[in-house]
């Protein structure tokens, strides 16, 4: 049922497509809006609430948001709590056909997993480019959803860190528990989303990825 009404809810949505073209402060809340309804679908039709701990660790400022990334749904559910932040993801996403426009228009910042290194320094670019404009910048270290690599924090998000130059704030959550991976299954129950104290700018690599990966283990989901 659920996927049913939101292929519907999606089809309603491609005639504001026409959005992309108009300024930011336009098509925004159009897409949080349509972000909020599938996560309506979500707890009325499969039982699936939310529980956000800690969102005063935030800060006002621009920051590094480095998310734990089980399924599918944090990519929904944190660009609407963190208030439209620039998220990096796989280039691939900015050349799907409704995806990528979308995705562009709200300026997500594509990585290179090929090793090109000025695609790299464009991903850094951008990235900083974000920080100056006052935006957040969410990342997911891990980069993948798969449970076998999911705990693995990759050494990229080390060297963002030290470009940004701004507080990194750890988000850890259970999604996986509810979307399991590669599977259409949607279980009931509560996402648990919490948001860390913020790790300050200025730590050595090392020092950085330890407190890293001590908020994001998986010893440390909610």
């Amino acid at each position: 049922m659920y996927f049913l009404l939101s292929v519907a809810v999606t089809l309603c949505f491609l005639p504001t497509t026409v959005l992309l073209a108009a300024p930011m402060s336009w098509a925004w809340p159009v897409l949080r809006a349509y972000v909020a309804i599938q996560l309506f679908l979500l707890r009325v039709i499969c039982g699936q609430k939310v529980r956000v701990t800690g969102a005063e660790n935030l800060g006002p400022g621009p920051s590094l948001i480095a998310a734990r990334h089980e399924a599918m749904w944090e990519t929904l559910f944190l660009p609407i709590q963190l208030g439209n932040p620039a998220v990096m993801l796989k280039q691939e996403i900015l050349t799907y056909p409704l995806a990528g426009p979308v995705a562009r228009k709200l300026g997500y910042i594509g990585i290179d997993r090929s090793g090109n290194l000025e695609a790299a320094k464009r991903s850094f670019a951008q990235a900083r480019s974000a920080v100056d404009a006052g935006r957040r910048v969410l990342i997911f270290p891990s980069g993948t959803r798969d449970p076998a690599r999911r705990d693995q924090l990759q050494a990229g998000v080390a060297v963002i860190y030290r470009q940004l130059g701004v507080p990194c704030v750890p988000v850890t959550l259970n999604s996986g528990d509810l979307w399991p991976h590669r599977s259409w299954l949607k279980r009931p129950g509560t996402v648990d989303v919490r948001i860390c104290p913020p790790i300050p700018p200025g730590l050595k690599t090392r020092d950085f990825m330890a407190r890293l990966n001590e908020d994001l283990g998986p010893d440390t989901r909610p």
